[in-house]
């Protein structure tokens, strides 16, 4: 159960986590986005992410709960906050903030220290100080820094990102467009995979829609070898007004 409950938290958080904030460094517009997660086309759960801006500060927040199968039965539940500001154009991590409730409880809390270049990270093992230079993401921010590429027309990123003890360099590159079947209807998205080491059977595919301030309609992540889970959009509001339905691929 705790493989599980991690395999469920790390696929929501590293991919969808920071949906909503997006673009330059000002005040951005509220969403709501629900989405559903399946594991080898077996719905296991749902996540409703709400975002917030104003001041020149955002904050995010997520929760995650089992809906089916095993999951459900275990009741697994996941909570998480992120909070930043703004810094030249670019978004900040300042604080976040996970717990995962399945067999038993896990909590992974980091604090950003810009004015000292350090993090204090709290997790499940343990505690670290570790130090940081600008640019440094943690898995929300990740997403931020991403969507602000693809709006200017960036197709490749190297990222620093918070992995608890330790941060490491992540690569991420964009695909062609493409149009996909989404519940919004036919909208024309721009996958973008995670880079991985040769040889590996991991997979991390997320789907930005163009239309749509280049929020995530589909994420999909596994082994070529092993499950496969896909998060698949179920609704859309921006400041609380859902997105309507548009036309079908032909």
């Amino acid at each position: 159960m705790k493989k599980m409950s991690i395999n469920v938290s790390r696929f929501f958080l590293a991919a969808v986590l920071s949906l909503p904030a997006i673009g330059m460094a000002a005040d951005r517009p509220g969403f709501k986005v629900t989405m559903e997660l399946f594991r080898n086309g077996k719905l296991m759960g749902e996540t409703i992410f709400t975002f917030s801006s104003g001041d020149g500060k955002w904050l995010m927040k997520s929760q995650t709960r089992g809906t089916k199968g095993v999951a459900r039965v275990m009741g697994v539940e996941e909570n998480s906050s992120s909070r930043g500001d703004w810094n030249d154009d670019l978004p900040r991590p300042l604080k976040f903030e996970r717990n995962v409730k399945a067999v038993k409880t896990f909590r992974w809390a980091a604090n950003f220290d810009w004015a000292r270049g350090e993090v204090h990270s709290i997790y499940p093992d343990g505690e670290s100080t570790i130090a940081i230079e600008p640019g440094v993401v943690d898995e929300s921010t990740l997403g931020m820094v991403i969507r602000l590429g693809l709006e200017r027309g960036e197709d490749e990123w190297f990222l620093q990102a918070l992995d608890e003890d330790e941060v490491e360099q992540e690569h991420f590159r964009a695909r062609p467009a493409e149009r996909t079947r989404t519940i919004l209807g036919c909208v024309t998205t721009y996958p973008v995979e995670k880079i991985r080491r040769a040889g590996s059977t991991r997979y991390t595919r997320t789907y930005y829609a163009r239309d749509h301030h280049f929020v995530p309609v589909m994420i999909e992540h596994g082994k070529t070898d092993g499950d496969h889970l896909e998060s698949r959009l179920t609704s859309l509001e921006i400041d609380g007004e859902k997105v309507a339905r548009g036309p079908d691929c032909s």
